[in-house]
């Protein structure tokens, strides 16, 4: 069966709310196999739906219970608020509508982009997701043309990579051949970070965070987006 164009795809949203700073951090969605997940900026949830032609039945949806800072807290309730109204979709030129029952546009969504810089909050060690070391800065950089670079906390590294429809391929890195004695334990992190990258099959976006997955959805690293 082919995929709807609604399916399969990270989308972030572009317009639609009337809630004051929901840029800072904006809502985001996927559908895959009769499931929606996403971010409303603050908290994330999921449930399921049901697509019939262009109609759109969604939920109940599940939302996580962390404490949202204004205005966080109001882009939530006013992006959760939107969803619940949810009757039908389109997608053109490439970007998703999200329509009421008379077909009104409530929500606007484009495909989200990884293209830019990613600072690594945490990653895959062994058998458990681990904070980087403090007083470190690991960077993933990708470019539109396919490359990527960044800091593994000593040296540069950079590869190739593919991505389309929240999936992802990452070549192995080549790295740089400086030695760091300080902090303690940076050339370790170094090696396991770009060892773990080649391993990512899928890719999440959550507004300003970025979840690289396993091919069976577990957590590979995750990163915030970076400025500069």
């Amino acid at each position: 069966m082919t995929a709807s164009p609604l399916e399969s795809v990270p989308w972030v949203l572009a317009s639609g709310l009337d809630a004051e700073g929901w840029e800072e951090a904006p809502p985001s969605a996927a559908f895959e196999d009769g499931r929606v997940a996403g971010s409303t900026g603050c908290n994330r949830y999921t449930g399921p739906y049901v697509l019939d032609g262009p109609s759109l039945e969604l939920g109940p949806l599940a939302v996580t219970l962390m404490a949202c800072l204004p205005p966080r807290d109001a882009v939530e309730r006013a992006y959760l608020a939107a969803l619940e109204r949810v009757a039908a979709w389109r997608v053109e030129r490439g970007e998703l509508g999200l329509l009421d029952a008379s077909g009104g546009e409530l929500l606007r969504f484009t495909s989200a982009t990884l293209a830019g810089k990613w600072v690594v909050t945490a990653f895959l060690r062994g058998t458990g997701v681990t904070s980087t070391l403090p007083d470190t800065e690991v960077t993933l950089v990708f470019a539109e043309d396919g490359s990527l670079v960044g800091s593994g906390g000593c040296n540069v590294y950079r590869a190739r990579y593919t991505a389309e429809g929240g999936s992802i391929e990452i070549a192995p890195p080549f790295t740089t051949r400086k030695l760091c004695a300080e902090p303690e334990g940076v050339m370790e992190q170094e090696a396991a970070w770009v060892g773990v990258l080649p391993t990512a099959a899928r890719y999440r976006l959550d507004g300003g965070v970025l979840h690289l997955l396993s091919g069976e959805g577990t957590i590979v690293a995750t990163l915030a987006r970076g400025t500069g």
